[in-house]
Formats: C-alpha cells, sequence, structure tokens
C-alpha cells in the first residue's frame, strides 16, 4: 500500500488518474464504494499536493457519473451517486486538514445523513415510493427464486408484495445509513495511507476515542421513542442512521479494549466477519446489536477510562 499510494501521489498527473482509476473501480468491484472517497480524503490530508481534494474530488465524480450514466441510469441518479460518494468524504477530509478532530468529523457526518433525511422525507409525498419501481423490478428474480425453493421441495415462496413494502418502507434509512459507512471508512482508510506515508499512527489513536456523543445519544433516545410510539416513519429511518453511527462507536470501544487488555487480534478478525458475513443473518444481527448498545453506553459510562484503569495505565495511558 506504502508504495502504491506514493506512486498516485508522485505528481499531478498520477493523482489524477488514481482519482479517476479508484473511481472506475468504485462501483465494479464488490464492496469498494469507499475507494474514490479514500483518495480524496488523502490528496485533503495532504494539503493538496500534489493535486488538490477539490479536484480530485470532481475528477472521482465526473468518472462516476459517467459510469453510472453506461450503467443505464438517468442523469439524477448519476450525479446523487457522485456526489454521496465524494463530497461527504471531501468535507470531513478538509475539516481535519484545518485541525478538526475525527471525532468531531464523525459527529457532523452523522448530523448530515439525518439532514438528508430530514429533506428526503420534507421534499417526497412518498418516500417509499420511489424504491418501490426499483424493487418491483427485482420480483421476477424472486419468483424465480421461489420457484426453485418449490422445486427442490421447501413448500414455500417468498411473497413479493410482502417484501416489497417491507423493504422500500425502510430503504431510505438503510440506504442512508450505508451512506455514513461509507463515509466514514473512506475517512478511515484515507487517513490510515496518509499515515503509512508520513510514517506515524495517525488512525489508530483517534479511531480507538471514537465517540457520538451525549447529544446524538439523546437524540437517539427520542428517535427510538418516536419510532416505537407514533410510528413515525421519518424516525424510523433516522433508527437506522443511529444504530449505524453506534456500530461504529462500538467498534472503536473494542479496538479499545484490545489495546488496554491485549485481547486477541482473532477477537477483533471474527467480530467483522460476522458483522457482513451474510449467511447468518441472526448471528450478524446479534453483533451488530451488541456492538451497538456498547457504542451507545460507551456515550455515558466511561467504558475506555475503566479499561486502561484496569490496564495499569491509568486515564491517560495508551498509545
Amino acid at each position: 500500500m506504502h508504495s502504491l499510494a506514493e506512486w498516485l501521489t508522485a505528481s499531478r498527473a498520477r493523482a489524477c488518474i488514481g482519482a479517476a482509476l479508484l473511481a472506475f473501480l468504485a462501483l465494479l468491484v464488490p464492496f469498494c464504494t469507499w475507494l474514490p472517497g479514500s483518495f480524496v480524503v488523502l490528496l485533503a490530508l495532504r494539503g493538496g499536493e500534489p493535486l488538490s481534494a477539490t479536484t480530485g474530488a470532481l475528477i472521482a465524480g465526473l468518472t462516476l457519473a459517467w459510469w453510472v450514466l453506461q450503467a443505464g441510469a438517468g442523469p439524477l441518479p448519476a450525479l446523487l451517486v457522485a456526489v454521496a460518494l465524494v463530497v461527504p468524504p471531501l468535507l470531513v477530509g478538509r475539516l481535519l486538514l484545518r485541525g478538526g478532530s475525527l471525532n468531531l468529523g464523525f459527529q457532523l457526518a452523522t448530523l448530515a445523513a439525518l439532514v438528508f433525511l430530514v429533506v428526503v422525507h420534507g421534499v417526497l409525498s412518498d418516500p417509499p415510493g420511489v424504491w418501490r419501481p426499483i424493487l418491483e423490478k427485482l420480483a421476477a428474480e424472486l419468483d424465480r427464486v421461489g420457484a426453485v425453493m418449490q422445486n427442490v421441495g421447501s413448500g414455500r415462496r417468498p411473497q413479493d408484495s410482502d417484501l416489497i413494502q417491507a423493504s422500500a418502507a425502510r430503504m431510505w434509512g438503510v440506504v442512508t445509513w450505508l451512506m455514513l459507512l461509507n463515509t466514514m471508512i473512506s475517512v478511515f482508510v484515507g487517513t490510515s495511507v496518509t499515515g503509512v506515508l508520513e510514517r506515524a499512527a495517525r488512525l489508530g489513536p483517534v479511531f480507538r476515542t471514537l465517540q457520538a456523543g451525549r447529544t446524538l445519544a439523546i437524540a437517539a433516545i427520542v428517535t427510538a421513542l418516536a419510532a416505537g410510539v407514533f410510528r413515525w416513519s421519518l424516525a424510523a429511518d433516522a433508527a437506522w442512521v443511529f444504530l449505524g453511527a453506534f456500530v461504529l462507536q462500538g467498534l472503536s470501544v473494542l479496538h479499545a479494549a484490545r489495546d488496554s487488555l491485549g485481547f486477541s487480534a482473532a477477537w477483533l478478525a471474527a467480530t467483522y466477519v460476522l458483522l457482513f458475513w451474510p449467511f447468518w443473518p441472526y448471528t450478524t444481527v446479534f453483533v451488530q446489536g451488541a456492538l451497538a448498545v456498547f457504542g451507545f453506553m460507551d456515550n455515558w459510562v466511561p467504558l475506555r477510562e475503566r479499561f486502561r484503569a484496569r490496564d495499569g495505565r491509568g486515564p491517560g495511558g495508551g498509545a
């Protein structure tokens, strides 16, 4: 990674090529939508050398938009994809360059995701209706899967209408949470690569202190009550964003526990695998829930200080 990062940032021309190439790969390689954003963060943290982060974001955004248009989508989806994948990392990267903390960037990214949901529900008369045509196009595939299930003797077929209705109802919340996740992964990777180039640990120490804060924790409680008591769709979508934010904070707590208490790296690896493993959905839900609970509690109970105290290093200890 060190050699590749050095090569991409050795000249303005290479940086331009890197921004375009990583944007092209973002939608070609599964689970790599964070690639262009991470490069934009890297450019931002290097102070505009050899290429300004804004120029890199523009090149990456145009490449993403072209790629989405070539896939058959319209101009509006192409614009939205380009903006969603490069603008939030650009803003957080510039914040970090100006001395802002990773915590502040995390909190502002979470707030921005919530504001995005408010705008969606305020502008669209039927937010879930946006997703129904897309999901209905997948109904034929679901029918084929259901037919296969019947052929192998299961006797059950998924109900398309129920699946579409349930999925569309929460699609905006899930998509917004994924946007927040993509932004933060971009920031984490860009910060880490910057540290590699500078031969300094830039990500680890600050990631182990990642915290949403009590204000967002209180907002999460109010949101959960509004979603549960009043069945408010905006609150239900916002709950996904808070869940994702606390999962990230829970991972930070887990890394802090490993650093202070000396847990094996295998625990971390297993957690990450189970967190995203698609074949054990109940296990994934349990791991996400546990991380979210620990992340939420960390805003009220000083878990990391207790870890350091148990390790004998005190409140100021740790790397």
